[in-house]
Parts: C-alpha cells; sequence; structure tokens
C-alpha cells in the first residue's frame, strides 16, 4: 500500500522520528542536564536510528540519523577535558552521528533487501495462485464442455430416434395419423419453440397444425391472397428466411422461416410450413435446407395419404381394418332406408366411437377395428354389417336391417361385452355407443 510522502520519506517516519528525538532531548533536560547524553554509551538516540531504519529502509534510516545528529549537535559540544588532544575531543563528538549515517544506511538496505525478497516470494505466490486459477478454470471449461457434448450426442441420438419414429408415424396413410406424425417430425428436426402448418383450401391457407401457440399471438390462422407471405410462397413458391431484409417484409412479422408444401410429382402447392420461433443460434444454412427437405418430405406424405383416402373412399372394404367403407356406408344406409320404407321393416344404426384415440398408436388403432369387425361377424347376425362411420377413423357404425331399438340396445351390450373381453391390454381403448333409429316399421 503506498503511504504519503513528503521529499521521498514517509510521513510516519518523519513523525515516530521527531517524536522519538523530542523525547529523548526531555529526558536528557529533565535528567541529565541538557548534556546531551554524552555520558552514556551507547548513546540513547541509537534507538532513533534503528528503530527507522529497520522498519522502513535505507531513507527512513539516514532521515533518522540526520535528525538525531541535529538534536545533538544543536547546543554545542562540551569543552574538551584537560588533557585531551583536539583530534581525540572531535573524534569523541562525531563519531556517533558517523556511526548513525552509516548504520542507518546499511541497516536501511538490509531492511530493503528483505522488503524486496519479500514482495517477490508474494509475487510468485500470487503468479502460482493465479496459474492454479487458471489450471482451475480450464479444468472445469474442459470438464463443462465435456459434458456438454455429451448431452449434445446424446440428444442427436435422441433427435434422430424420434425423427424416425416420428417419420414411420407420418409415412402412414391416415390422415390423422399423417399429421401427428408431420408435428413430431418437425419437432424432432427443426426444435422449434414454435411452428404451424397450412393446408390450401379455397384459394387460401387455413391453419392445421398449431405447435407451440399462446392465446396471445398474433399470427394469422388464415392467409389470404392479398397478404405478402400468400404472395411470396404461394405465388413466387419462395422459401423466406427473416435473415434476408426482402423475405423479411414478405413474412410480415409472421415468423423466422416460411416455405411452400408442393406436391412432388405435379408441383402444386398443398399448404406451407411456418417456423414463428426457434432459437437464433439454429438459425443457420445448414437449418434453410433441412426446412426445405422437410418440406418437400411432407408434401409427399400429405398427398400420398390424400390420393390414398380417395380411392379408398371409392372402395367397398377399407384392407387395413377389415371394416366396409363410409362412402359405402352413406350408399348402403340410403339405399336399406329407401327399402325398409317400401317394404316396412325397422332399420337402426349402432354408432361406436372411440373415446381418446389420440393415446393410441395406428397400430392399436387398426387393432381395434379389426376386432370390432370380428365382433360383428362372430356374435350378430350374417345380416348386420359393420362400416367405418367416419374418415378419421374413430367413429364406426353398424348398420342393422329388421332390428328395432330396443334390438339395437342389445347388440350395444353384445358388442361392448365383446370389445372388453377381447381388448383387454389395450387399455386405453374406450368407447361410448349411440342407437339411432333410421326407420321404424308401423
Amino acid at each position: 500500500m503506498n503511504q504519503p510522502r513528503i521529499f521521498g520519506i514517509r510521513t510516519s517516519a518523519i513523525i515516530e522520528g521527531l517524536v522519538l528525538v523530542a523525547l529523548l532531548a526531555a529526558i536528557d533536560l529533565l535528567v541529565f542536564g541538557g548534556e546531551k547524553f554524552f555520558t552514556l554509551n551507547p548513546h540513547p538516540f541509537w534507538i532513533v536510528v534503528i528503530f527507522l531504519a529497520a522498519q522502513y529502509g535505507a531513507t527512513e534510516g539516514i532521515f533518522a540519523a540526520a535528525i538525531s545528529t541535529v538534536a545533538y549537535l544543536l547546543i554545542g559540544t562540551p569543552a574538551a577535558a584537560e588533557g585531551v588532544d583536539r583530534f581525540d575531543h572531535l573524534y569523541a563528538v562525531f563519531i556517533n552521528p558517523i556511526l548513525w549515517f552509516f548504520i542507518g544506511w546499511a541497516l536501511g538496505e538490509l531492511r530493503q533487501r528483505h522488503v524486496r525478497e519479500r514482495n517477490r516470494i508474494l509475487q510468485e505466490i500470487a503468479e502460482a495462485n493465479e496459474r492454479e486459477q487458471l489450471i482451475s478454470d480450464s479444468y472445469e471449461f474442459v470438464k463443462s464442455r465435456k459434458e456438454t457434448l455429451e448431452v449434445q450426442i446424446a440428444g442427436q441420438l435422441s433427435s434422430t430416434i424420434e425423427a424416425y419414429r416420428a417419420a414411420k408415424a407420418a409415412e402412414s396413410l391416415d390422415p390423422q395419423s399423417v399429421m401427428g406424425g408431420i408435428e413430431k417430425l418437425v419437432g424432432s428436426v427443426m426444435a422449434p419453440q414454435k411452428f404451424s402448418l397450412y393446408l390450401f383450401t379455397d384459394n387460401k391457407l387455413q391453419a392445421t397444425i398449431l405447435h407451440g401457440w399462446q392465446p396471445g399471438d398474433t399470427m394469422q390462422q388464415t392467409i389470404d391472397s392479398y397478404s405478402p407471405l400468400y404472395q411470396a410462397v404461394v405465388g413466387q413458391q419462395q422459401v423466406l428466411v427473416i435473415a434476408n431484409s426482402d423475405h423479411e417484409r414478405a413474412l410480415d412479422n409472421q415468423g423466422i422461416l416460411a416455405g411452400p408444401i408442393k406436391d412432388p410429382n405435379s408441383g402444386q402447392i398443398v399448404g406451407m410450413l411456418k417456423i414463428e420461433q426457434m432459437d437464433f443460434a439454429s438459425l443457420g444454412l445448414q437449418t434453410v435446407e433441412s426446412f426445405k427437405a422437410l418440406s418437400e418430405w411432407i408434401g409427399a406424405a400429405l398427398v400420398n395419404a390424400r390420393h390414398y383416402q380417395t380411392a379408398k373412399s371409392e372402395a367397398i372394404v377399407n384392407p387395413e381394418r377389415g371394416l366396409l367403407t363410409y362412402g359405402y356406408f352413406r350408399r348402403q344406409s340410403d339405399y336399406m332406408s329407401k327399402l325398409a320404407k317400401r317394404i316396412g321393416f325397422n332399420l337402426s344404426v349402432l354408432v361406436i366411437k372411440l373415446n381418446d384415440a389420440d393415446a393410441l398408436d395406428d397400430a392399436a388403432r387398426i387393432r381395434v377395428a379389426r376386432q370390432i369387425s370380428e365382433s360383428v361377424r362372430t356374435t350378430l347376425r350374417g345380416v348386420d354389417l359393420a362400416f367405418d362411420y367416419q374418415t378419421d377413423g374413430n367413429e364406426f357404425s353398424i348398420l342393422l336391417p329388421a332390428t328395432p331399438v330396443a334390438g339395437a340396445s342389445i347388440v350395444r351390450d353384445k358388442i361392448a361385452r365383446d370389445l372388453e373381453k377381447n381388448l383387454r391390454d389395450t387399455r386405453s381403448a374406450n368407447f361410448s355407443y349411440i342407437v339411432q333409429a333410421l326407420h321404424e316399421a308401423a
């Protein structure tokens, strides 16, 4: 710590030296009658010189010798004793001041040497502590980096597995499974906080998947043809990135990435994939290329599912489920209703709804549908027919000719018991039943 100095001498040394000299001078006047300790050996002023030189160093030691000499010679030297040579008398008078200056300098230099050695040791200790801290920080950094890489590798492996599972789910030809697989796939590959999937209907883009959206978000769920985003994605078929100033204007605060979903064969626009929020550090060239590839893959999955559903709706039997199709149900129910009215017999329908269908995977939903078909075949009459009641695969219907509502209720109980018996291991499969009369005979 830097101390205040006067002419290079510490202020504390000046004060301490003056106080000690004044104290010794007062003792001389009171006890020895002002003889300045000429009769004492060693001289008491040695205390001042040795104390300041040992405590502060050479400069303060010489200062102590100087003020001691001034005080020593201030009043004057005593007369030489009789018979004493003049040079011997001068030697006796000046030997102490000379020794004071020499000892003050020598002892002060020794003190400063010790101080320098101490400062060197302290500096080496500080440098050693700094090296130790640097080594410790480096170790912690390497350890943290290792753990981060381990987590990153594990995350990449997990993401790869999740992406595979999502792609497998999206490869299904069931529209609901395709949508669920697309949502999981985008989340696994791009890891966004918010994204959406729009489908092209009636010359508009209508949001179908809204992942991570909050009630206070200002993003539009319907984008018409006047929107800059619509014109860029649908009209010009551009992939928009917010890092591009022209693209930023087209995005119009609706997202950070957006691109068209197209039919890979015809090039026709099917919809739009848009990411509203993701980590900024993840937004790079590789991310944009992954986004483009993902959009192409989603387009192929959606188009294949649509083609399959169109073909299936025109078929009589759903080959996956072993049930008659929904399109055939409409034709058959209309025909049977007209026939019941003409001939005069009862016609009822039993609707079975699969509750919490989202909790089941594709294989479980297919098994439920096949079990309904099997239950109808084994427990009911040969004229009772089982259908897909809706295209989403969550509702089924059983057409019951010549069966009143009361008889349909009995059929409902039989079907419920048989499903409960054969679907015990599918715990998430629970059903609700509705009985309707399509025609009641007079």
